[in-house]
């Protein structure tokens, strides 16, 4: 059997070497040295950071997609 595949490999978390922009809100939100934020990184090597608050609502929407791929294909 083969090795299962990590769909989601491009996403986590990680702890701010430095401050950091949101970049949900760039305005009102900001990363500080220390802080946890949540890394996306796309497929050219970029990274956009996302602060906690920002980064919960990311993953409730992603929790909510996969919940709902999995009930597709268990139907």
């Amino acid at each position: 059997m083969g090795i299962v595949r990590d769909i989601i490999a491009h996403v986590e978390v990680e702890v701010a070497q430095r401050a950091r922009l949101c970049h949900h809100n760039k305005k009102e939100h900001n990363i500080r040295k220390g802080d946890k934020c949540l890394a996306i990184h796309d497929a050219n090597g970029g990274r956009k950071n996302y602060c906690g608050p920002c980064a919960q609502d990311i993953l409730t929407k992603a929790k909510t997609k996969l919940a709902g791929i999995e009930q597709q294909i268990q139907n």
